[in-house]
């Protein structure tokens, strides 16, 4: 760990993904951290700059200026499917944790472990995302990087989701995490942070401990962030 003891850390990262002098920025000026044992939510407008910004902390985007540090190992799940279609869930596994040095996460998340002889390619959307967080698991990460896990899922499954995230904090990982829904996240976020179109994040702090505060105060700053987009 660094000396701050931060697991992910933007230090003023601006990003554009044109040429240019009259290029647009998708961030402007961010700074954040997340550390061990400890959930960031990212919450904004659709165009905001979410997923760029989680591509930028799981190093798979570079800054165009300012500095992203990690310390430690990612685990990152994108909105689509990174997996191999056309092989097995145990294939897909042994690839990923291959590509981490490591073995297959044990024991396997949700019911992973009863579909490994399954191709991906006859998965339902939901099955595939929770196959895309087995395998990100890989490694042991100090870090995951979670972009809309629950899309694809149902209700039981937010539920195991919440309650593995909750495992992880518990373990000491950071969590970086972008959602939509209020009551998806509310267990589990220790700090929330909107992030308004070619902006710097805001933070939504004190966070109410009851739940239809929490959701209040969600739909109050996304408003703030919607009118700054206009």
């Amino acid at each position: 760990m660094p000396q701050s003891g931060h697991v992910l850390s933007f230090e003023d990262v601006s990003f554009t993904y044109g040429r240019g002098k009259n290029r647009p920025f998708v961030l402007r000026h961010v700074s954040l951290t997340v550390d061990p044992g400890e959930c960031v939510v990212i919450a904004g407008t659709n165009g905001s700059g979410k997923s760029t910004l989680l591509s930028l902390a799981a190093g798979i985007q570079k800054p165009a200026s300012g500095r992203v540090i990690l310390s430690g190992r990612v685990g990152y799940v994108p909105q689509g499917s990174a997996l191999l279609e056309d092989a097995t869930v145990e294939e897909n596994l042994r690839f990923f944790a291959d590509l981490a040095h490591a073995g297959i996460p044990e024991p396997l998340p949700f019911a992973v472990a009863d579909w490994m002889g399954r191709r991906v390619s006859r998965l339902s959307g939901g099955m595939k995302k929770q196959v895309s967080i087995a395998c990100a698991m890989a490694g042991q990460p100090d870090l995951m990087v979670l972009d809309e896990p629950c899309g694809a899922l149902d209700i039981r499954f937010r539920e195991s989701l919440g309650g593995l995230i909750r495992e992880w904090k518990r373990a000491g990982l950071g969590v970086l995490y972008v959602g939509h829904d209020p009551a998806e996240f509310f267990p589990f976020c220790d700090r929330l942070l909107f992030l308004p179109p070619g902006g710097a994040t805001v933070e939504a702090t004190p966070l109410p401990r009851d739940e239809r505060a929490f959701r209040e105060l969600y739909v109050s700053m996304l408003n703030q962030a919607n009118r700054s987009a206009e």
